[in-house]
């Protein structure tokens, strides 16, 4: 097989592709992905707000772990019934981005169960995935997950000034910023046919 060398301007034209192909694809199916995330986090934050409130029972933040349970089989589901779309560099490593994202909430979450006051979930919580979020945005060159993103990070610190159960209401509002509205957007560019 013979090997091309390619310029400085063919290989930045590739790149440029490949983030454009990436963008397309996500706001081709990423508008469903942000919502089921979106909606599943307002809705279980809300449930578990309102529960402590009506029972006074601090359990029921097990609630928490019906988002992975929940969520994941739900977006492998949607994922397998899209269109088949060409993976990208590019797509392959915002998919890792939010792998690692996952994993590292995944055991900052498990780690509570052994010190619960170990740091403030929440905030951290918020942090990690709107650090995600921003970068994905940045690799992709998105202007709606950028700015969510990082809205979502100089946020995060309001659940440092929050106490209580006022965090579980930020945290819902985050739902909302980082993954409902630029899920809606996506939509919207989608039935449009335009690129956001």
């Amino acid at each position: 097989m013979e090997e091309k060398n390619l310029n400085q301007n063919e290989s930045l034209e590739i790149i440029s592709r490949m983030i454009k192909e990436t963008r397309t694809n996500l706001e081709r199916d990423g508008g469903g992905i942000y919502l089921l995330w979106g909606y599943l986090w307002l809705i279980v934050a809300l449930a578990i707000y309102f529960l402590i409130r009506e029972t006074g029972d601090y359990r029921v933040q097990w609630l928490w772990f019906a988002m992975p349970i929940i969520g994941y089989p739900t977006m492998i589901y949607m994922l397998k019934k899209r269109d088949k779309v060409v993976v990208t560099v590019i797509g392959r490593v915002i998919g890792n981005i939010w792998i690692s994202v996952g994993v590292a909430a995944g055991l900052l979450s498990l780690y509570m169960l052994v010190d619960y006051d170990a740091y403030p979930i929440l905030f951290v919580m918020a942090l990690l995935v709107n650090v995600g979020l921003a970068i994905s945005g940045l690799v992709i060159k998105f202007k709606p997950v950028i700015i969510a993103g990082f809205l979502g990070i100089a946020l995060s610190f309001v659940m440092l000034m929050v106490s209580g159960m006022e965090q579980i209401l930020v945290s819902a509002g985050f739902a909302v910023i980082m993954l409902i509205i630029p899920g809606h957007i996506l939509n919207v560019a989608k039935k449009r046919g335009s690129h956001v």
